[in-house]
């Protein structure tokens, strides 16, 4: 019996981490973790981006659906906050009719008053603007805009000349990213938009033949 106490006294324990050893993995695992956080912050907006893109595309193919409903006419009039819910713009375009339609939300805005995340152009409405219109001075409606993001703490529905400094988000998904744009010929794009028509401040707004 002895004899076997002294075999298993003199075996060897496996060897184990020091605490400087500790030390450095827990080093190398934080310096892991700093690195990869910023990357998967940046995937996680992407993604988000993404997403509302694809809601101003859908909402870009229910306003084509209504202005052929309309001849031409792309932007429901006068169907913001100061009416009713159940007469807002969303009710006129989207089916099953509703006021606020979860493709109205952007998944980068937070808490958006409302609650939607995009407004209209106003000036389509007021400078006779349809669909498949032609924009004088060689612009494209590739160029005009119809529809994009609007800031969190307002509950506006298009947006007027005079709003456009305070309601426009213009980097929503951040400052090189800028924030997305539904335009006239139903692409969406994500620059902030920089192109300024002659003698406008408004780069929303746009010049016309009528």
């Amino acid at each position: 019996m002895r004899h076997v106490l002294n075999l298993r006294s003199t075996r060897r324990r496996p060897p184990a981490f020091t605490l400087v050893e500790l030390l450095v993995v827990i080093g190398i695992i934080a310096a892991l973790i700093g690195i990869l956080l910023p990357t998967l912050s940046r995937a996680r907006e992407k993604a988000k981006q993404v997403q509302c893109q694809s809601n101003l595309r859908d909402i870009g193919a229910q306003l084509l659906i209504y202005a052929q409903k309309w001849n031409g006419w792309i932007i429901p009039p006068g169907r913001g906050f100061e009416v009713a819910e159940d007469q807002r713009w969303p009710v006129y375009v989207f089916k099953p009719s509703i006021h606020n339609p979860p493709v109205m939300l952007c998944p980068s805005d937070v808490e958006p008053l409302g609650p939607h995340s995009y407004v209209l152009n106003q000036h389509l409405v007021d400078k006779h603007v349809k669909y498949g219109s032609k924009v004088r001075r060689g612009i494209s409606p590739s160029d005009v805009v119809v529809a994009g993001e609007k800031v969190s703490d307002r509950d506006d529905y298009y947006m007027n000349g005079p709003d456009y400094a305070t309601l426009i988000h213009p980097t929503r998904h951040g400052k090189t990213r800028g924030s997305n744009l539904l335009y006239l010929d139903l692409h969406v794009g994500n620059e902030v938009p920089t192109h300024q028509f002659p003698g406008r401040i408004d780069p929303w707004d746009v010049p016309t033949d009528q």
